[in-house]
């Protein structure tokens, strides 16, 4: 695997097609992903069950487009539902957590900054 903090040439495609699924896991929300890292960007394709409920805060920003499924993003002051064909940004410092809807699982194609470990 390449240094996902090491710049590089951005491909023209990213072939998630044939890129393997992996576990994903958060407290409350165990899913899937596929994941390409390109010029200091994470890009992800995020498959959760129905229902997940994130226990804990985020403070990273992202920014993304909902394919599939229902979810809530909860900030400390409000709640923002999305749905198939909406985008989100979250900037970072924002808190926030997310809880699927019952009934299908959520997808998400997801792009954040790579945080340094």
């Amino acid at each position: 695997m390449t240094d996902p903090l090491t710049p590089t040439a951005i491909p023209v495609g990213i072939d998630f097609e044939n890129t393997p699924w992996e576990k994903w896991e958060k407290p409350g929300a165990v899913g899937r992903v596929k994941t390409a890292y390109i010029g200091g960007k994470r890009i992800r394709l995020l498959e959760l069950p129905p229902g997940f409920d994130e226990e804990h805060w985020c403070e990273h920003g992202h920014f993304g487009y909902v394919l599939g499924g229902e979810f809530t993003i909860h900030f400390r002051d409000r709640s923002v539902a999305c749905s198939p064909g909406m985008g989100f940004v979250i900037p970072d410092d924002d808190e926030h957590h997310s809880q699927g809807s019952p009934g299908e699982p959520t997808v998400v194609f997801v792009v954040d900054e790579v945080v340094p470990a």
